[in-house]
């Protein structure tokens, strides 16, 4: 019995893919400002820069508060705010603002600007830092008591994206060295950062160095990003390190929102595309299935138009086509692709794994 139960565990193992964990971002519609007291003045000047950091983080583009209604509105925020409150973090002083989601959704849709839903892709964060005294090279951990740490996790809360750092445990020490990550060895690292499933892995390093551009000693960021099946690289330098993390965070911000955040030219067309799901054994499977599907913001309307064994076919209307909705549903952790090679731009195949 037990021998069995070990090969149904193996096979299962082969059937299924690594699961992919996306975050689901509850705080889109929330900004936080440092300010430097509760004043007046200080409230209106908050109150501006949180909306502007909601409208970032909603759109996932940096530049969206260019637009000059985007401006008029983060001058009148007070029309969108639903509350705020202020509250003491070490030494720091922190207002907190929430606005109304749906007419900043709104607003954006009315000028043409991207609008990013909740589930978003994860991202695995291995990061070196060198010293500029004695470079010496440590990496950043989930145990690692680093000012650095929270200057990523504020830009990421920023932005409305999610990364993790490594565990630091026996199994990363053994796996992946600093120099590993130093020396930005993307195979060895994506490989051992398999079990942590994320959408993707990042590999960074950090250290003073000559910026071409600017012809001078900055503090230089070099990175790469991959999924396994795809990488790229870039730099980013900075006069200082909280410069430079935000920039580095910003940056890869907006890369997703361009893979991930839906424009309005997307809206204006319609889409009915068959999605055929193999494993939906229950009622529960087939209703969790239809869930999922109809929460994307993409979704105009999802049916059950047949079922046979255990394949449901699921007729959505959606209004992006059918490769750019694959590339949302790789962020559902409980569905995965079938036989790519079978699709079409009306037809897409997955399989449920549950949850």
């Amino acid at each position: 019995m037990n021998k069995t139960l070990l090969l149904f565990a193996v096979a299962l193992l082969f059937t299924f893919p690594v699961s992919k964990v996306h975050a689901q971002i509850d705080h889109l519609n929330v900004g936080e400002v440092v300010v430097s007291d509760q004043s007046i003045y200080s409230q209106k000047r908050a109150g501006k820069r949180a909306f502007e950091q909601v409208v970032t983080k909603m759109s996932g583009e940096s530049t969206s508060n260019e637009n000059i209604t985007v401006r008029r509105a983060a001058t009148n925020f007070e029309q969108y705010l639903i509350s705020s409150s202020y509250r003491q973090e070490k030494e720091a002083l922190i207002y907190r603002a929430e606005f109304n989601q749906d007419k900043i959704i709104d607003l954006l849709r009315s000028e043409g600007l991207r609008v990013w839903g909740k589930r978003r892709p994860s991202s695995l964060l291995w990061i070196a830092i060198e010293d500029d005294t004695t470079k010496d090279k440590k990496l950043l951990t989930q145990t690692t008591e680093s000012d650095l740490k929270t200057l990523l996790n504020t830009a990421a809360f920023q932005r409305g994206i999610e990364v993790v750092f490594p565990l630091g445990d026996l199994s990363d020490s053994m796996n992946v060295s600093t120099n590993d990550v130093w020396g930005l060895y993307s195979s060895s690292i994506y490989n051992h950062s398999i079990r942590y499933g994320t959408n993707y892995v990042i590999g960074a390093k950090i250290g003073l160095g000559f910026d071409d551009y600017s012809a001078s000693e900055k503090f230089i960021l070099n990175y790469f990003v991959t999924d396994g099946q795809s990488i790229e690289t870039a730099q980013v330098a900075g006069d200082s390190l909280p410069v430079l993390l935000g920039e580095f965070i910003n940056r890869y911000a907006d890369e997703l929102g361009l893979k991930y955040a839906v424009s309005s030219d997307d809206t204006n067309e319609t889409y009915d595309i068959v999605l055929k799901v193999s494993n939906v054994n229950s009622l529960l499977d087939y209703r969790t299935v239809l869930s999922i599907l109809s929460s994307l913001t993409i979704t105009k309307s999802v049916e059950l138009v047949a079922q046979q064994n255990d394949v449901s076919e699921f007729h959505i209307t959606t209004n992006v086509p059918a490769l750019r909705l694959r590339s949302i549903l790789k962020l559902e952790n409980t569905i995965y692709e079938g036989d790519p090679a079978s699709d079409d731009e009306q037809s897409l195949t997955y399989i449920w794994r549950g949850k």
